[in-house]
């Protein structure tokens, strides 16, 4: 693990984004997390898929901006971090675009906090990528297979619920793949893109990242999974939130 400079700005920016990380799993559980899009919508807003792009967009932007006085010298470390950052985005504004099946709106408040909160991580990886790691080690190459892993299997899923929502834009029980065993799946292989991700990286954000993301999926999971068995009543009984057979 890469270690920053332990200024006070440092050291108040890490605790701040420790804090989050920590406090958004209870927030999120309890329905007091305020992100409000996808089944947990309430009211109106703005066109569901153009928020979502919206807000994948930024930390593309945001990345690419940090890190483009780098990139023409970069080292194969670097040139993986950047890449495996700026191709999650950009996968996520087409699939926003193109896969998804929106049936409603996104608020902008929703919309400015996970914009912000993913600008903010995506330009600190890349600003901390100055630093990389001295060469490639096994962790390095793990990392690629995880993050190859992920982004497959998240495409993959995401685009059975969009197939589930081809003639009718309700909502239905999601059946394909994973999702015989765990209602969120895609959020499985999100976590498994930004472990792919820390561990190119190793700098200590990253890991926080990573907490934040696992904490807010892992209970939104089960969150997504009370909502389906209080919607369907054949829903099966034995299904998880997000680990098969697990959780």
């Amino acid at each position: 693990m890469i270690f920053p400079e332990w200024t006070t700005f440092n050291i108040t920016l890490y605790a701040f984004f420790a804090i989050l990380a920590i406090g958004v799993g209870p927030a999120e559980y309890f329905g007091a997390s305020m992100m409000n899009y996808s089944k947990f919508r309430k009211g109106t807003g703005i066109s569901g898929r153009a928020g979502m792009a919206f807000l994948y967009f930024l930390p593309f932007v945001a990345i690419t901006f940090v890190a483009w006085s780098y990139l023409l010298t970069a080292t194969l470390v670097q040139w993986m971090v950047y890449l495996t950052v700026a191709f999650h985005f950009v996968k996520r504004v087409l699939e926003s675009l193109f896969v998804h099946k929106y049936a409603g709106k996104i608020d902008l408040f929703t919309t400015f906090m996970i914009a912000s909160f993913y600008s903010l991580a995506a330009g600190m990886l890349g600003w901390l990528n100055r630093t990389p790691l001295p060469a490639p080690d096994v962790w390095f190459y793990l990392g690629i297979l995880l993050y190859l892993v992920g982004i497959i299997g998240n495409f993959y899923h995401h685009k059975l619920l969009a197939e589930l929502r081809k003639n009718s834009l309700d909502y239905f029980i999601p059946k394909g793949g994973l999702f015989e065993y765990v209602v969120c799946p895609h959020y499985l292989f999100e976590i498994l893109i930004w472990l792919g991700i820390a561990l190119l990286s190793r700098h200590l954000v990253a890991w926080i990242i990573l907490l934040f993301i696992v904490l807010y999926l892992v209970t939104r999971s089960w969150r997504a999974l009370q909502w389906y068995h209080e919607k369907f009543k054949d829903f099966p009984k034995d299904r998880k939130g997000i680990l098969p057979f697990v959780m």
